[in-house]
């Protein structure tokens, strides 16, 4: 077992501001193409559609198939974020043209060097083959942008006691930690091993004796001047509130049985981490407040798709 296996499993909650450099495109409509899909206001066109799906595949090249539910998710995403569009707007977000083309020159660089294999050409031809032009690009990061603005018009500060609250409730974030253990299958054998520890026996004898933790039990059990947040929840809380210098009663996590002593633990204190939880705190509000808006115009928009 490796020190990766008591890092908590992460999940990622992708708020609407999050995925809009995936689905946003250009705003041009052909009226002579068929309607794919009618809202309060507007209509969709399936020039649109396609030119919606060929910009999700040139910064997806593994992209190479569209469903039809894919599809529709995506009709119902595009409409949604147009609404959206329209109260920036109508809130005074602007956006100038250098912000767009530097922003397209930054997303196409970084799209060639993490997506193309650093060829330049390799995502012109990609461009080529999907039928679109920077004029596409810049429709779609013009929008992203002015969504981007309205998020931070909408929720622009956050509280000092809220930075404080988030600090306390998460003070594992910014410790640093020093913790041996010994990792086992059965309740029986780590109280054995903690009894034997706490009567002076080696640390370093018995880690290599019984430890299943390949990723310590060659030296003695330690892990040095971690950060508790990689750990999952029954460990990084008992490394955070374990008496220093003491074995520790042994505790369960999914990966067995543990017997701890924490050797150091320091924290950052409030004010050197405050800039960080203030982001941290903007960007979790802003999620909710765009999240929250998407719905609204979602159920709001009476959105009835035609594609079959």
């Amino acid at each position: 077992m490796s020190t990766n296996l008591f890092r908590k499993k992460t999940t990622h909650a992708v708020a609407a501001i999050a995925v809009l450099g995936l689905v946003l495109g250009g705003c041009g409509v052909n009226s002579a193409s068929s309607v794919v899909a009618t809202y309060k206001g507007g209509t969709m066109t399936a020039a649109l559609l396609d030119e919606q799906t060929h910009l999700n595949q040139l910064f997806d090249p593994q992209l190479t198939t569209v469903t039809t539910a894919q599809k529709k998710q995506l009709i119902q995403q595009y409409i949604v974020y147009q609404l959206m569009q329209q109260k920036a707007l109508q809130a005074g977000v602007q956006v100038t043209s250098a912000q767009v083309n530097q922003t397209v020159l930054n997303i196409e660089h970084n799209a060639i060097q993490s997506l193309y294999s650093g060829s330049s050409s390799a995502f012109d031809s990609k461009m080529q083959s999907l039928n679109l032009n920077n004029n596409d690009v810049a429709d779609y990061v013009k929008t992203a942008l002015i969504l981007q603005a309205y998020s931070k018009k909408l929720v622009s500060s956050v509280s000092v006691q809220d930075e404080q609250k988030y600090y306390q409730q998460n003070e594992f974030q910014f410790a640093t930690v020093s913790v041996r253990h010994i990792l086992v299958n059965s309740l029986p054998l780590a109280k054995k091993i903690a009894s034997e520890l706490q009567s002076g026996e080696s640390w370093t004898t018995l880690a290599k004796q019984y430890s299943t933790d390949a990723g310590s039990k060659d030296n003695g059990g330690l892990y040095a001047n971690a950060n508790p947040a990689q750990w999952v929840v029954p460990f990084r809380q008992h490394a955070m509130s374990q008496p220093l210098g003491v074995v520790g009663q042994p505790f369960k996590s999914q990966y067995g049985y543990h017997v701890m002593e924490v050797l150091k633990r320091t924290v950052k204190p409030f004010k050197s981490v405050q800039a960080t939880i203030q982001q941290t705190l903007l960007q979790q509000n802003t999620n909710t407040v765009m999240n929250n808006m998407y719905l609204a115009l979602e159920k709001s928009a009476n959105i009835k798709i035609t594609l079959s």
